[in-house]
């Protein structure tokens, strides 16, 4: 059954919409923590910039203070199997600020990105096309949503569970109880065994497992969704070579072929980009 080549002159005039709903949730991830980039064609108060660079630095703060003193715990601890236990949570929360100063410093790159999914949107032409994007944005969606589940879900709730597991430690011969660190933390830096600052260390830390975590969930999510818009933009470019091939076993007019592979080459064009 062969069918003639779809020609739409109108733009989609949803594609605000539209775009909103494949990149909301990213919005929701980095935002948060000072990671989502700014508008180009959108001016920025000084007070959001100032606020962003806050959060940028608090950020950052909570993370090292996670991280120096596993690290000193680690290099000073004589007891092996402790270093070794020490030195998973340390290589999570430095894998997740590495991955936060590396969204911070490609925060042009993703910009770029972002509005050339927003202009993918708006040169949408025809309600199946627009139904095959939104398809690939719905399971981007999906694939974000399972990485904040999974990671939130998995990580934080092992840290909570451990933090309000008491640990009994004896120091000058008197028993204490404390909350247990997600993080090992260094006694000669300052003693978290004691109250109250076992408890500001503990609160810290979880503030950090949130942040690391949220990294994390971000950058997979920008990866999920980008990938997905990639193949909205492939499964569409099939369809016309499909049309294409129809319209030219009907013997259509040569300049009109020409035409249209040339749209379509310069439609693949901009999916590579």
């Amino acid at each position: 059954m062969s069918h003639s080549f779809r020609v739409f002159p109108k733009h989609n005039v949803l594609y605000e919409q539209d775009s909103e709903y494949s990149i909301q949730l990213n919005r929701w991830f980095l935002k948060p923590i000072g990671a989502w980039p700014d508008d180009a064609n959108q001016p920025v108060s000084l007070a959001k910039k100032l606020l962003s660079r806050c959060i940028q630095f608090i950020c950052h703060s909570l993370i090292a203070f996670t991280v120096v003193p596993c690290a000193l715990y680690i290099m000073f601890e004589p007891d092996v199997h402790l270093k070794l236990k020490a030195f998973g949570p340390m290589i999570h929360w430095l894998m997740g600020g590495m991955n936060y100063c590396s969204l911070l410093l490609r925060s042009y790159e993703i910009r770029k990105c972002v509005d050339h999914m927003r202009a993918d949107w708006r040169l949408v032409k025809g309600t199946h096309d627009r139904e095959v994007m939104l398809r690939n944005a719905k399971f981007g969606r999906f694939v974000s949503t399972f990485c904040v589940i999974f990671m939130q879900g998995g990580v934080c709730s092992y840290s909570i569970i451990t933090s309000f597991t008491p640990a009994i430690v004896r120091i000058d011969n008197i028993t204490i109880a404390m909350h247990q660190l997600p993080c090992p933390f260094y006694t000669e830096l300052v003693d978290a065994r004691y109250s109250p600052t076992n408890e500001i260390v503990l609160g810290l830390q979880l503030l950090s497992t949130f942040i690391v975590n949220t990294v994390t969930v971000g950058a997979c999510s920008l990866a999920a969704v980008f990938a997905m818009h990639a193949c909205g933009q492939l499964n569409i470019l099939m369809l016309r070579l499909d049309e294409l091939v129809d319209v030219s076993s009907a013997k259509d007019e040569y300049e009109s072929t020409r035409r249209k592979l040339a749209a379509i080459v310069e439609h693949h064009l901009r999916a590579l980009r």
